[in-house]
């Protein structure tokens, strides 16, 4: 789903898409994405923010409404629309692309967040599940398979490890990690963070073929197939 009033720009955009193998359709508004979503299966939706249409905003409608709350959201941020950036995280909107960028970032991007959430439902019929790569999670037994081989986490890194499998390639910040990991989140620091993804990290690498945590300076981890 694609919320822009630019007839032009989701032209363009839904060609980009198409070529991909993601069909789209146009919504005008944040109450035409829920109108719709209500009515046909939705598995991401595109905002396109302008200075002048103020969907930051309003953004916060679509996280907390029960038909597209679970749902990837994406803004793509234009020039002059910066001062939503901020509206777009609080609303809790999962991804932000200023442009220009690369189409091939917003195609990566779907591709991970939609592979994983079509994991996931498959995994429902059997238990809820996440997986990526070779690393699969089966959340209501709280098992771990790397590579067809289970590994035994604590449960800090249990949890460390599904906030990365629900959001996979994404740099996710260590107060992030605090805040998914730790109940009284107030009490931590980030060197505990950063001691516990290294011993996650260790137990991946013994097992996984493929999987590997990144460390990115000053932002912090991001779970990544290697082999890709």
């Amino acid at each position: 789903m694609i919320c822009s009033k630019d007839a032009e720009f989701y032209l363009l955009l839904s060609h980009i898409l198409e070529v991909d193998g993601f069909a789209s359709t146009l919504a005008g508004s944040i109450d035409e994405v829920l109108e719709l979503a209500a009515d046909m299966p939705v598995r991401a939706v595109v905002l396109d923010c302008r200075p002048d249409n103020q969907l930051g905003a309003k953004s916060a409608g679509l996280k907390q409404d029960a038909r597209t709350g679970a749902l990837p959201c994406v803004a793509l941020v234009s020039p002059g629309a910066e001062a939503q950036h901020i509206q777009l995280l609080r609303s809790g909107i999962d991804e932000c692309f200023v442009r220009p960028f690369a189409p091939a970032k917003l195609l990566e991007y779907l591709r991970a967040r939609l592979a994983v959430g079509q994991a996931s439902e498959q995994g429902s019929r059997r238990g809820r599940s996440l997986a990526y790569s070779d690393i699969e999670m089966q959340l209501d037994t709280h098992r771990v398979r790397c590579a067809g081989k289970e590994i035994s986490l604590g449960p800090i890194e249990f949890k460390l490890l599904r906030h990365m499998l629900e959001n996979p390639e994404k740099v996710l910040s260590r107060d992030e990690l605090i805040a998914v990991a730790w109940t009284n989140s107030a009490s931590v620091s980030t060197r505990v963070v950063d001691v516990h993804i290294s011993q996650l990290r260790k137990l991946l690498r013994r097992s996984s073929r493929s999987v590997a945590i990144r460390t990115v300076r000053l932002a912090g981890y991001a779970l990544e197939d290697q082999s890709a």
